[in-house]
């Protein structure tokens, strides 16, 4: 059996109900796991496989006593359509259901479910994870302010000498008390510049490729007590169906509680030769005002991402 006779088999309601069990304190998972099962659906397998394999092993618990699933090649699997050809093989000692393996092959494949649901999105995870993660942007004052910050309180505290092939960093000792203090100080500075640094990368989200929004419109966001931001995309592989697909995917794999907030900024983009049309503007605007609080405070914006096809992407801010 392939991975892609696995997942066309599968009802991921099944799948889901073993995430929760296994994951009771991340339910933001669920709809990580939803997009990037659908897209699975979608994909075609690689023309020629190289014949690869999934292969399940058990390893063995000591303190239940037990085997649990490992696949051998954990960190590799990044090219899904390639991936898709593979031949899942499972270990006698393993009893699973196919709900199970294609569970374990999904937190593979999206990196514990984390807010990744494409393979682009999964590479760039599993280099960050490997030590060559994002750059500052330096487009972002707050958060160059921040790096410089950071590389002077480094400099304070830690003493950094050669030893070997490589260099080392060890703590200071022995710092008085007006140093400590010095040294909270820019902590915390550093901390509210991060802060502010995440604030603005979700302004230019919000304000990039659209008229919706204007900057000095959303500058209130830099003062709010908390931010909340959510992306999602449909999977639909159809334009009459992909609003059908947002809302599903809100309404029955997100559990967050949003009743907090007092303000939402959602935006929509499709590409240009996909516009959302009014009957879709209807349903976007009927769904919203009934699943955010009725004395919220809700603005929507349209804007363009040659990118995503027939599909459409949703990116919004909650704040209180």
């Amino acid at each position: 059996m392939t991975l892609k006779e696995l997942i066309n088999r599968c009802d991921f309601k099944d799948i889901a109900s073993i995430i929760v069990k296994s994951y009771p304190e991340t339910p933001w998972a669920l709809v990580r796991f939803k997009e990037a099962f659908d897209i699975l659906r979608h994909l075609e397998p690689e023309a020629n496989p190289t014949n690869r394999e999934i292969r399940l092993v058990g390893e063995y618990d000591e303190s239940s006593q037990t085997y649990y699933p490992h696949i051998t090649r954990w960190g590799e699997l990044l090219d899904w359509k390639e991936e898709l050809s593979s031949e899942i093989i499972v270990e006698d000692e393993l009893m699973l259901t196919d709900a199970e393996i294609a569970y374990h092959c999904l937190w593979e494949l999206t990196y514990y479910g984390f807010d990744q649901s494409t393979p682009e999105k999964v590479e760039e995870v599993f280099l960050n994870m490997m030590g060559f993660g994002e750059k500052t942007d330096s487009s972002n004052p707050y958060a160059m302010a921040a790096e410089k910050l950071e590389d002077k309180l480094r400099a304070n505290t830690k003493i950094i000498f050669e030893k070997g092939y490589g260099l080392v960093e060890r703590p200071t000792t022995n710092r008085n008390r007006a140093k400590r203090k010095r040294d909270y100080r820019m902590r915390q500075r550093i901390k509210t510049l991060k802060r502010k640094a995440r604030v603005e990368d979700d302004i230019r989200r919000l304000t990039t490729n659209t008229k919706s929004f204007k900057r000095e419109e959303l500058d209130y966001l830099f003062k709010t007590n908390l931010i909340t931001f959510r992306t999602y995309h449909s999977h639909s592989n159809n334009p009459n169906q992909r609003i059908d697909y947002l809302t599903d995917l809100l309404s029955k794999w997100v559990s967050d509680d949003f009743s907090d907030n007092t303000h939402f900024l959602l935006m929509f983009r499709t590409s240009s030769a996909y516009p959302l049309v009014q009957s879709e503007l209807d349903m976007i605007q009927n769904f919203f005002s009934q699943y955010f609080p009725a004395s919220a405070s809700i603005r929507y914006g349209y804007g363009n991402d040659e990118n995503l096809g027939t599909e459409v992407s949703l990116y919004f801010l909650c704040s209180y």
